[in-house]
């Protein structure tokens, strides 16, 4: 797991010197991923029960979205190239399928919440380092982000990360993970101020509003957005200022913006269905500029118009379902969790929602459809159901095994439906399945409720 946990360090990271150095064809991080698959695929047989790839809609819906673009790459691309072939979502893929084996019980749900908090906090640093040795150069404007690809992807990076760093400073069982989470979360504000993306601001808005509406702690949320909203008074150089007084080279970007957004209009216009290939805007940029325009760009920065541009209506469906569907999951998933009342879960749920919610503003504003904490957290929505299942499940058994084993407990003992407070009427993925385990016989003993690990040779049978 300890290569697993590197992997979730380099998620943040676009140019590094050790995850980006190349060892032949591969970068050091698709090793470390490459390492982490085989692993989970010798893990397997370890676990309690095969873990369900497909059975969320969201997993359907990615799945579906990287068939359709690695089929538009091999029927569009003038020459296949591998490095560009296992950039075509493959490595995500892979990744998903790691993810689903390895994060398998609440111990390495935390552990990996944790992790990615850290990794959050360790690309602010770097971003911080990068403002102090460059501000005497460029001046307080400057704008970090190099490590992160640019300001506006680390901005939309850390919008996903924000709302759950709260598990960790809340539910970590050692001081000094809730002390690392807290500093995390103090340098990644810092660094988000420093960063000065527009669409970030607008999304950390959205992602506010939408955590103080679904979570009744509310304070937390006003919080943040005072603190950032107070360090971008303080800075000349600020998401704000940029929104309130945009200087030239503002006012410029938001141009070539809306040019390049034009230019991705009437592109759809003429390839609707398919699009016009994965890769493939910048090869037909300039044919829809206007006369005396030439922009260099290769993506429309714009997430939305580049899936409705390379792959057409269909492949901007299905990007939309796969954050459709995340969200209802989530959703269900926090019902559940507060059903059950089980703070942790409910608050991760709702961070999870959050985070996404955030991003897919602040996407609006740049391209940003490979971006590994996002398709993380698509992961991450997937994995919760059976692992809330499981640990809804434990709860129950050892509440039942309590109460027949207390004082006055009899064989004629009525026991509720659900000891872990689960009522018959709440759905969703992880009350279904706790309400199914209700029906079981009440005296059942945890030890003979808990299933044994997977062996090579039953599962072999069986699959």
């Amino acid at each position: 797991m300890i290569l697993f946990y590197l992997l979730l360090l380099s998620l943040p990271f676009v140019e590094h010197g050790f995850f980006g150095m190349a060892i032949g064809p591969l970068t050091m991080e698709k090793i470390i991923g490459a390492s982490c698959f085989l692993y989970a695929i010798t893990y397997l047989p370890q676990r309690r029960e095969l873990p369900r790839f497909f059975a969320s809609p969201q997993a359907k819906a990615f799945a579906l979205y990287v068939g359709l673009a690695v089929v538009s790459y091999l029927t569009t691309a003038e020459s296949i190239d591998f490095v560009d072939l296992i950039g075509v979502f493959f490595s995500q893929l892979v990744f998903f399928v790691t993810v689903m084996i390895l994060v398998d019980s609440r111990e390495r749900l935390e552990a990996t919440v944790l992790t990615v908090t850290a990794s959050i906090g360790v690309v602010s640093l770097y971003l911080i380092r990068e403002w102090v040795g460059n501000v005497g150069t460029y001046g307080i404007s400057y704008r970090p982000g190099w490590v992160a690809g640019d300001p506006n992807v680390f901005s939309a990076s850390a919008l996903l990360v924000l709302p759950i760093m709260f598990c960790p400073i809340r539910f970590a069982e050692r001081g000094w993970q809730r002390l690392g989470a807290m500093f995390s979360l103090g340098v990644t504000l810092v660094a988000f101020v420093l960063a000065a993306s527009r669409g970030g601001m607008l999304g950390l808005m959205c992602l506010s509003l939408w955590h103080m509406h679904n979570w009744r702690r509310r304070l937390i949320a006003i919080f943040v957005i005072a603190a950032l909203l107070g360090g971008a008074f303080l800075l000349p150089s600020s998401p704000l200022d940029r929104l309130l007084k945009p200087n030239e080279s503002d006012l410029e970007s938001s141009n070539i913006r809306l040019q390049l957004w034009t230019a991705s209009g009437l592109i759809f216009q003429d390839h609707p269905v398919f699009g016009v290939g994965l890769y493939n805007f910048p090869k037909y940029l300039h044919k829809y500029l206007p006369p005396g325009v030439d922009l260099e760009f290769v993506v429309p920065h714009n997430t939305y118009l580049e899936a409705l541009v390379e792959l057409g209506l269909i492949g901007l469906l299905l990007f939309l379902s796969v954050i459709g569907f995340t969200m209802l999951s989530l959703h269900r998933l926090r019902k559940a969790a507060m059903a059950a009342k089980d703070a942790y879960y409910t608050a991760l749920a709702t961070g999870v929602g959050s985070g996404i919610v955030g991003f897919a503003v602040a996407v609006f504003f740049l391209s940003a459809k490979h971006a590994k904490l996002f398709w993380f957290s698509v992961f991450l929505s997937a994995c919760m159901a059976p692992i809330m299942q499981y640990s809804f499940r434990q709860s129950r058994l050892k509440e039942e095994a309590a109460a027949a084993t207390a004082p006055g407990s009899g064989p004629d003992t009525q026991l509720p439906a659900a000891a872990n407070g689960t009522p018959a009427s709440v759905t969703g993925e992880a009350a279904a399945a706790a309400n199914a385990d209700a029906a079981e016989a009440p005296g059942t003993a945890p030890a003979e409720a808990e299933r044994p690990p997977i062996r090579v040779g039953n599962w072999l049978s069986r699959n």
